[in-house]
């Protein structure tokens, strides 16, 4: 009997024995071939998730407006020009700046006009050619206005804009290609007396 308790106990400590040699291995194993999976969750800026949402419903106007191509007539985006052609200027068109008093007023205004086109389109011959007419038409918008309409940038904006589509009817009546892309103020002054 008491070799028989012997057997037992010998078999429960050999089981025993195995069982934790086969954790031992399997928590070994199981840190080398288990990676542990670390989820990082991304932290939400309600301010910007805000701003999202009030530029969807038209509260707010996006920092970086969307471009809008125009297309011309044959079909192909019309890409802006990066170079400019002076009206004005230093050296020898300093004597082409538009110099001329303001309608019903003692004050007077002075600036130079750059005017960029389409890629591809060359202005320079075209102010050249016609330089007298152009300056006639600047000079022509310019006494169409009063003092009060150069305060603030919307009446300065307004008078490059009139003259940018008084050019362009221009050159249609004289059937040219070149149509200006913008009409831009290199240097303005306006003196009030």
């Amino acid at each position: 009997m008491f070799m028989a308790l012997k057997k037992k106990n010998l078999i429960i400590y050999v089981v025993a024995a195995l069982t934790s040699v086969l954790t031992f291995v399997f928590f070994i194993i199981g840190n080398e071939v288990i990676e542990e999976v670390k989820e990082v969750k991304k932290e939400k800026n309600i301010y910007e998730i805000a701003k999202e949402e009030a530029i969807k419903i038209g509260r707010l106007e996006p920092e970086i407006k969307e471009k809008i191509q125009e297309i011309g007539p044959d079909g192909k985006v019309i890409i802006p020009s990066l170079t400019y052609s002076d009206i004005g200027g230093m050296g020898d068109n300093s004597n082409k700046s538009f110099w001329t008093n303001i309608s019903n007023s003692n004050s007077f205004i002075s600036f130079d006009l750059a005017f960029s086109s389409y890629e591809g389109e060359d202005l320079v011959d075209y102010l050249t050619d016609y330089d007298p007419d152009f300056r006639n038409i600047v000079y022509s918008e310019i006494a169409k206005r009063k003092f009060s309409d150069f305060e603030g940038s919307k009446g300065k904006k307004l008078l490059l804009y009139d003259i940018k589509e008084q050019f362009n009817s221009y050159l249609l009546k004289k059937e040219l290609d070149p149509i200006i892309f913008g009409v831009h103020y290199k240097v303005l002054n306006i003196v009030e007396r």
